[in-house]
């Protein structure tokens, strides 16, 4: 790691992250800092409480309502990210956590559908999540050792 990185790390710990020091971050390091303090570092969540392993992520964007709910769960719909940033990591979560459950027909996000779908905060997002899980179900497209979070059993 770089000095000039890892200032940027500690000062993004202490005071926050600046637009244009995210910019010089890279996705791992931006996933490290919004995401990984309930996904952890390896993508698994903690699906007993309620955290969602992100390992399978992927399967949820084979549903339109899938697609859009990943934009708007809390973590990225409320955060301080601007819209580049949020479609950056998003896509980066998706390709490392959940390639093998992408459709083969996948198109990252773009800025301007995170944009539009950032505007619609999720509400009631365990029952959202909890209806698209049964339609993806019902598709065939929810991977057997797919752990539903504890708290929408």
């Amino acid at each position: 790691m770089t000095r000039r990185r890892a200032a940027l790390i500690v000062a993004a710990l202490a005071f926050g992250v600046p637009p244009a020091a995210r910019a010089e971050m890279g996705l791992p390091t931006l996933y490290l800092l919004h995401c990984s303090g309930c996904h952890g570092a390896t993508g698994h969540g903690v699906p007993e409480r309620g955290i969602p392993d992100l390992q399978h992520a992927g399967s949820y964007v084979a549903l339109p309502q899938g697609r859009a709910y990943l934009v708007q769960v809390p973590g990225i719909s409320q955060s301080h990210l601007d819209d580049a940033t949020a479609t950056r990591i998003l896509n980066y979560v998706l390709a490392r956590f959940s390639a093998a459950d992408l459709p083969a027909d996948f198109k990252p996000y773009t800025v301007d559908e995170v944009t539009r779908l950032r505007a619609d905060k999720a509400s009631d997002a365990e029952t959202r999540r909890a209806l698209i899980l049964d339609g993806l179900r019902k598709l065939g497209n929810l991977r057997d050792d797919y752990v539903t979070p504890s708290s929408i059993r």
